[in-house]
């Protein structure tokens, strides 16, 4: 598609919307890829593909390499440039990495066709992203520094334009991305901050908003107005998931004005109607009435998990409070920001100040380096409650991890690839690598013959088809092949079942019974709280829209719910029970 001088860029976060933890867990990387093969006839100026959610997803609850679902897009995605977006100081992961592992993950990521590396920092210190920009410089990829946002200091503070500068006279950035994670801003105030950044940068400027409320939308729409040159939209209701614009609701706004977005409208609806069945009917509903909730300054992906902690302890009515209180703790050490990795953190020290109704009596580990200055440039002071609880608590860094250090501990023979990923996701990334070496070892014991024979991979697809079991593997010579049962698009409203949007739990008749299956890994809890009631015993009569368990994942609390009323008959795991993707939870008799 060729792009209209003057027009607004699409750049298109469908991809990124659908695969992160934990509803994400449900979409594979072919589903990736046929999403990508119908975004790339929309005319997005980029599609980003992967974040560190997004990683985090592919490995923790898939097993599935990041790369390989960077190179599944890559193949579909046609003549559209794909992107990915990292954390400056760990990329997709939690620990600090050195410079030259930061380097080899950009040319991993351009030699597999990453063609642009937006890099953010929670602190929006210039120098945390001054590996990730000198990498892309050697590599020839597109740098765009971003301006986190939000909550402090005040939004007409002159520190933002001056970080916007500094960010904007890193090495090779072409573009500036301003990010509201969370509807910090206002739309008019967006505005302003928008056309106040391009005039002291020069730079075109790129935005990317989520808010609540369906603000989302109204602001992308005020960003256009003040010259933003390009804006981060979803394509159908992975936006309503997301809390971002919908790219079909922003192309229509402006229809009629001096600008217009540059996209195929006809093909941004045949890939709307790609990608919205891939989402979980649960997630869908959980979206809708968080539209018509309490707008709190919240980012998106911390949201549910923050409103499952609270509903566990019976508290979630404090879902306000603890929203104000984050914009104090935020405050409080030196102005970070909510945007990843800090933002989790940050929340549960504001819960913690909630729930036990006093301030900074102990301190979230991840917040003692920032509260110290060892993570960077502060971006105001630190209160002295702070400074006193982060010394007491301080056990010093971890060392960075650099890639001396990772190849000492990795297995040998580790591609470039698999050993960036291994220097951030371990564990992950070991069980990627065995699966895939028995795999070769197999085919390396049976000279001209491909490892698994095309007439048992359909034995298995035929024995999966027949069975209640949601996958199968088998073991040969060392080589384990497992053949999973597709997770259905939901129809409607009567389909799939996962409250707090963990996937679909898979629902399927059996003997007149509905088996109600964990759409996740994680741990099976059946009571709200340690000395709270069972949700349900066998025998219990429920009703649809009903909570039946809670599955903890990454410290998130999903619930489950049954999608249809009746009488449960089986509870098929002990509380607090480790639970398989797939793992059959409850029969419920209609």
């Amino acid at each position: 598609m060729t792009h209209v001088s003057g027009a607004v860029g699409y750049v298109d976060a469908t991809l990124r919307d659908l695969a992160p933890f934990p509803w994400g867990t449900a979409v594979g990387t072919d589903d990736l890829a046929a999403a990508a093969a119908a975004l790339s006839e929309v005319g997005a100026r980029v599609l980003e593909a992967l974040d560190a959610r997004c990683a985090r997803a592919a490995l923790e609850a898939r097993s599935e390499s990041p790369w390989d679902r960077l190179r599944a897009v890559l193949r579909e995605a046609g003549g559209t440039p794909v992107g990915v977006v990292v954390g400056a100081r760990n990329l997709w992961g939690d620990l600090p990495l050195a410079p030259d592992v930061v380097r080899r993950f950009v040319l991993c990521a351009v030699d597999s066709g990453a063609s642009r590396i937006r890099a953010t920092d929670p602190l929006n210190d210039p120098e945390a992203l001054l590996a990730v920009a000198r990498a892309c410089e050697e590599a020839a990829a597109e740098f765009v520094p971003t301006l986190i946002v939000g909550p402090s200091p005040a939004i007409d503070d002159a520190r933002w334009v001056q970080e916007a500068v500094a960010l904007a006279a890193l090495p090779g950035a072409g573009t500036i991305c301003v990010s509201d994670g969370a509807g910090y801003i206002a739309p008019s105030t967006l505005g302003r901050l928008v056309a106040a950044v391009a005039e002291a940068t020069g730079l075109p400027v790129e935005v990317q908003v989520q808010a609540p409320g369906g603000l989302a939308p109204l602001s992308a729409t005020a960003a256009v107005g003040a010259g933003a040159a390009s804006v981060q939209a979803s394509a159908g209701p992975v936006a309503l998931v997301s809390a971002r614009p919908s790219a079909e609701t922003l192309r229509a706004a402006l229809v009629g004005g001096e600008r217009t977005l540059d996209c195929n409208a006809s093909a941004l609806d045949r890939a709307a109607r790609v990608v919205g069945p891939m989402l979980p009917a649960d997630r869908l509903r959980q979206a809708a009435a968080a539209v018509f909730g309490p707008a709190v300054a919240v980012p998106p992906a911390l949201e549910s998990g923050l409103i499952s902690r609270l509903g566990r302890l019976g508290l979630s009515r404090s879902l306000v409070a603890v929203a104000t209180e984050s914009a104090a703790v935020s405050r409080d050490v030196g102005g970070a920001t909510l945007a990843y990795p800090l933002g989790s953190a940050i929340l549960a020290q504001a819960a913690r100040h909630v729930i036990e109704g006093r301030r900074w009596a102990e301190i979230e580990p991840e917040l003692v380096p920032v509260a110290l200055g060892r993570a960077g440039r502060l971006r105001g002071p630190v209160a002295e409650a702070v400074i006193e609880v982060a010394t007491a608590a301080d056990t010093g860094d971890p060392p960075l991890r650099d890639v001396a250090t990772v190849s000492d501990e990795a297995p040998a023979g580790l591609s470039e690839e698999d050993l960036v990923l291994w220097a951030m996701f371990a564990e992950g990334t070991e069980s990627v690598v065995a699966r895939r070496r028995s795999l070769g070892a197999e085919a390396a014991s049976r000279p001209g013959q491909s490892a698994i024979d095309r007439e048992l991979l359909e034995t298995l697809v035929d024995v999966v088809e027949a069975s209640d079991e949601a996958e199968v593997s088998v073991e040969i010579s060392g080589a384990r092949v497992t053949v999973r049962r597709s997770v259905a698009a939901p129809a409607g409203p009567g389909s799939g079942a996962s409250e707090g949007g963990g996937g679909a739990a898979a629902a399927e008749e059996d003997d007149g019974l509905v088996r109600v299956t964990s759409p996740m890994v994680g741990t099976f809890y059946r009571r709200p709280g340690p000395d709270q009631e069972v949700f349900v015993e066998e025998g219990s009569r429920v009703e649809a829209g009903d909570t039946l368990c809670l599955i903890e994942a990454m410290k998130l609390f999903n619930e489950i719910v049954t999608e249809v009323a009746g009488t449960v008959r089986t509870i098929a795991l002990e509380d607090a029970a480790p639970a398989e993707f797939g793992q059959l939870l409850f029969l419920i008799e209609p």
